[in-house]
């Protein structure tokens, strides 16, 4: 039988409240050497996150002052020794959001919480009595976040068309302009889509936003039925494939007359996070899906759909006029490259992106033209930046596309992407081969060399003598290319993994090995009939342009339809905005923007107390990581720990103490009384405070409460979308998730 959902959990009298622990510095395991990682052009960073120069940022590297034990042949860590407690440290190189701590330690506790990350933890309680995971040499990792997938469709292998390459989604899609209509299944079974979960659960992922979902294995970020969260202290994406209305083929390369039910600006405004498929194509018909997109002039059917709560999906046909809007709003790019290589011979302007300071997320799309699982689009994204982006991005850089720029994507970033006191455990161990080491680990990795999947601190996956030391040894075995694994699917899912592996192979294999390319693999190589010869001595980066000729000789920058009969160059400089440190400004006396430093306070986004309110100061009192700028908690709540409040401040809206919406809030001593109704996903109750009422919902699952029963503590997320129509408008203001 499945387990026992984590979304309603009712805490009664004797609950402790969580405190994240601090991280020191000092102590028996003080770092003994700071030095700046390489990897890529990106400009150096400083100890603290710091950004001294370029673009993109790199990470420095702290040893610390500890011995790790060595692992024994074809084992990764040492697994399950210290004590018997329910604190859990695991050990080797840490990759935090700005430095990688060699020998470092993560510690998480019974709540599934990290309490700790960095060289010395000890001060962290319950650490005298912690089970040790020690991994010498491997990467401590935050688990793989996935922002863009179609997982209804993994009833599908990749549809192979030859050297056929298209110039708008609506040519393959729907046979357009003379092309090859490619066909593909929707509406997988169940136990696909949970097979294409188990699929990414073991390349290390641990969140998706899939338009769809299966309870059980991963977190999937952009669906309403709260189970699918499993425990995730925040509020859905919305992933919009046809923003403009536009599924039967609309193409147009002037004026906005799409679709009448196309989305409209005050719709973003209200979803907390937006994911949407914009300018997927190389011609004007698919940079006109931008223009009518990011800008608002309803009298000429324009809609701004850019927000800082936007990622923008493909992004393809946009210029550097176009990366500057993007930036200036706040929102995000989602990379697909694989994909976009394989339909279209070109992707998005990823190092113009990351010029201009908008940040990147890598996801893979879909089986049919895309990468099977992250560490495949991973290594995409890797062999372009190698061979044809002249190492424009450092190691760093595209891990964090997978990692914090998922998370950032989907605006969750305040709760998992990032190894960080008071985030969920979501923790991912890669075994370094072959000399790999830090974040190389990771691009570098393949199945086999995913050690440890914790969501939440619970075992997920991994090698066998890890899981058995987690204590869970009663999952199943399973060898993924001679590598014993363990994976909880009947745990998590009722069914067992031999059944889920066999509903998604009867489509494609749930996995293949490292250094086996995956049968019938979309291309990752640049094609197409204007540059078929692809990279060549007179030809440096594979663009078609001759070296003597082209305006970013080494960086990939092909003519494309939407540009005319030249290579794009926005301030006609002569310089390509691909190459460009300054595309928009002939004179190159522009300020340097960081895609990691979205409020250009120069504090990086991960370690910034306020990463969208510039606060060169870092002001924060009670050193829960959120600054004073932006903090409305009176109480320290790091991370996913919840704001404690009350049920009077969340009701009224003129309330000063009442904490913003998406809010992680705990309520104390409040009673039920009334059920609501039982409609789809709106099940729940109402909680009574001293003098005030309000819903929580529990999505799917019955609450566990009785009337007139009153509860010790309750947690969620704070929200107040639009009534149901069972709904009472008197109930309007709610709490959606209830979390351990």
């Amino acid at each position: 039988m499945p387990r026992t959902s984590p979304l309603v959990v009712f805490a009664l009298a004797g609950i402790s409240f969580f405190v994240a622990a601090a991280c020191s510095g000092t102590g028996s395991q003080a770092p003994i050497a700071v030095v700046e990682l390489d990897g890529g052009t990106d400009g150096g960073t400083e100890a603290g996150g710091r950004i001294d120069g370029g673009p993109v940022s790199t990470a420095g590297v702290v040893t610390c002052n500890r011995a790790l034990p060595e692992v024994l042949p074809g084992e990764t860590c040492v697994s399950g020794t210290g004590g018997s407690g329910s604190v859990v440290i695991l050990r080797g190189d840490v990759l935090g959001p700005t430095d990688v701590f060699e020998n470092g330690e993560v510690v998480f506790d019974d709540a599934g919480r990290i309490t700790c990350a960095g060289c010395d933890c000890s001060s962290v309680p319950g650490y005298a009595t912690a089970k040790i995971v020690a991994c010498a040499g491997s990467a401590i990792s935050p688990g793989l976040i996935n922002p863009h997938d179609h997982i209804t469709f993994a009833n599908n292998a990749p549809v192979p068309h030859g050297t056929e390459r298209y110039d708008h989604r609506h040519e393959w899609r729907r046979g357009k302009n003379g092309h090859t209509k490619l066909t593909t299944a929707g509406s997988a079974p169940g136990d696909a889509i949970t097979g294409h979960e188990l699929r990414m659960l073991i390349s290390g992922v641990t969140s998706i936003a899939g338009a769809g979902s299966r309870y059980g294995l991963l977190r999937n970020l952009d669906q309403s039925d709260l189970r699918v969260l499993e425990g995730l202290g925040a509020r859905e994406s919305d992933s919009d494939t046809f923003p403009l209305d536009d599924s039967g083929g609309t193409q147009l390369t002037t004026g906005c007359a799409y679709g009448q039910a196309r989305t409209t600006e005050a719709a973003v405004a209200g979803k907390p996070s937006y994911v949407p498929h914009i300018s997927e194509g190389i011609d004007t018909s698919a940079r006109n899906e931008f223009l009518c997109a990011s800008e608002s002039d309803a009298a000429n059917g324009k809609q701004q759909l850019l927000t800082a709560h936007t990622a923008v999906v493909h992004a393809v046909a946009v210029t550097a006029a176009d990366a500057k809007k993007i930036r200036d709003s706040g929102a995000t790019v989602v990379w697909s490259p694989r994909s976009n290589i394989d339909l279209y011979g070109n992707t998005a302007p990823v190092t113009l992106l990351d010029t201009m300071g908008v940040t990147l997320a890598l996801g893979t799309d879909w089986v049919p033209s895309g990468s099977m699982n992250m560490l495949r689009e991973l290594r995409c994204a890797d062999s372009l930046n190698t061979l044809y982006y002249g190492k424009h991005f450092s190691d760093y850089s595209i891990w964090r596309m997978s990692t914090y720029g998922g998370a950032r994507a989907t605006r969750a970033e305040t709760v998992v992407g990032a190894l960080k006191p008071g985030y969920m455990a979501d923790i991912v161990i890669f075994r370094g081969r072959d000399g790999a080491r830090h974040h190389r680990a990771v691009i570098d990795a393949g199945v086999e060399d995913v050690a440890l999947v914790l969501r939440g601190g619970q075992a997920m996956y991994g090698d066998r003598s890890i899981m058995d030391g987690l204590g869970s040894a009663a999952c199943e075995p399973m060898d993924v290319c001679s590598v014993g694994k363990k994976a909880c699917v009947q745990r998590e899912t009722g069914k067992d993994a031999a059944t889920i592996r066999a509903a998604i192979e009867t489509f494609y294999p749930l996995y293949f090995c490292r250094d086996t390319v995956p049968t019938r693999e979309p291309s990752c190589t640049p094609y197409r009939a204007t540059y078929p010869a692809g990279i060549t001595a007179a030809d440096s980066d594979g663009d078609g342009m001759a070296n003597e000729s082209d305006i970013c000789p080494r960086t990939f920058d092909p003519i494309r339809p939407l540009d005319g009969a030249k290579q794009a160059d926005g301030d006609g400089d002569g310089k390509g905005d691909a190459c460009d440190p300054c595309p928009l400004d002939s004179g190159n006396a522009c300020g340097i923007l960081s895609a990691a430093d979205r409020d250009s306070d120069g504090v990086r986004d991960e370690v910034d107390v306020c990463p969208d309110v510039a606060d060169a100061a870092q002001s924060d009192l009670d050193g829960d990581g959120r600054g004073d700028a932006c903090d409305s908690c009176t109480s320290s709540n790091p991370g996913a720990v919840a704001c404690l409040t009350t049920v009077e401040a969340l009701a009224d809206v003129q309330s000063p103490a009442r904490p913003p919406l998406g809010a992680i809030v705990r309520i104390e001593s409040a009673e039920v009384i009334q059920f609501l109704s039982a409609a789809g996903y709106q099940r729940g109750f109402v909680a009574k405070g001293a003098s005030a009422q309000i819903q929580v919902r529990t999505g799917s699952a019955t609450p566990t409460v009785t009337m007139g029963q009153r509860v010790a503590a309750i947690e969620g997320v704070y929200d107040d979308r639009a009534s149901t129509a069972s709904d009472s408008a008197a109930l309007r203001i709610r709490l959606t998730r209830i979390i351990p």
